[in-house]
């Protein structure tokens, strides 16, 4: 076997290692912060919630899961069913396992939830980082846990409706389906629980973004100096970084001058900073940060 061959097997476990570890705690967010308390906050797991009074939500979410499987297959191909089964499998089997660790824990507990209903804006918050992490980690690895993302696919590959719309009409409508069926003791809505749905929402959605996101903030730095030379060779040398020469016309004088390009980990833009300061006061440069980098040296080993 190469050993092109054997990174390659490499990386694929890991990544799967990290879409489980990422399907566990979407799970467990769901198992201990949504399910007990009837939260509904869209997804297949929302509906999953909706149904609970006749079907046992692990095997709701396992049903529905394989029937949006069956219109991924028909209507996004192969590709996409491969790469959408793994979590849509995993995730109802997570939750069959916190689901019974949750009613062991509530029995120990005289039959109450762990964490008293008077608190759902601890419950809200923790439960909304938990599920943020999980669909971060799931998702930066390349995974998903099925649900109403097939649905989103296929409305923008047959329709082009963007996936931002797609999401507000799917998981809204599930919200509000949940809003007026799951009622209070006295059959009245739960007019806060809504608000706590939307709350969990967007502070799950912010961490996600931060996940997805983590150990790509970088700086790309765009410097303009009578000594780009000099800078140049510091950035090779020092820093053992890559730079890029952009052949640019000054707007009022109208010279040619050369940019240069590079992008940094912040810690190594603050040294650099110092080094134009040092080699050319009167250096022109600014700075953007780089939400991603792929590449040699960021995210390919080097050759």
């Amino acid at each position: 076997m190469g050993k092109n061959k054997k990174m390659n097997i490499k990386k694929v476990i890991k990544e799967y290692l990290f879409i489980c570890y990422g399907v566990i705690l979407v799970a467990l967010s769901f198992s201990f912060f949504l399910n007990p308390y009837n939260l509904v906050i869209g997804g297949v797991s929302g509906i999953a919630i909706i149904l609970k009074p006749y079907l046992n939500v692990a095997l709701a979410i396992f049903i529905i899961n394989a029937l949006l499987l069956i219109l991924g297959w028909i209507f996004l191909g192969r590709q996409f069913f491969i790469k959408t089964i793994f979590g849509s499998i995993t995730f109802p089997l997570f939750v069959y396992v916190f689901e019974e660790i949750y009613n062991f824990l509530k029995n120990a507990n005289n039959g109450n939830n762990l964490i008293p209903e008077t608190n759902m804006l601890l419950i809200t918050i923790f439960g909304a980082i938990l599920m943020g992490l999980g669909l971060g980690i799931t998702v930066k690895h390349g995974g998903s846990t099925g649900g109403t993302e097939i649905p989103q696919n296929i409305a923008y590959k047959y329709w082009k409706i963007p996936y931002s719309l797609s999401l507000l009409i799917f998981d809204g409508s599930i919200v509000l389906i949940g809003f007026f069926l799951i009622k209070d003791d006295e059959g009245l809505l739960k007019y806060d629980f809504l608000l706590y749905a939307i709350l969990f929402i967007y502070i799950s959605g912010l961490v996600m973004d931060q996940i997805v996101f983590r150990g790509f903030n970088k700086r790309a730095v765009f410097i303009i100096s009578k000594a780009n030379e000099v800078i140049k060779q510091r950035i090779l040398n020092d820093f053992g970084r890559g730079v890029t020469e952009v052949r640019v016309i000054g707007g009022y004088t109208g010279e040619n001058r050369t940019k240069l390009v590079c992008i940094l980990s912040t810690s190594q833009f603050y040294k650099l900073k110092a080094i134009i300061n040092e080699i050319d006061p009167q250096a022109f440069y600014y700075v953007v940060r780089a939400s991603e980098v792929g590449g040699e040296g960021f995210t390919y080993d080097e050759m």
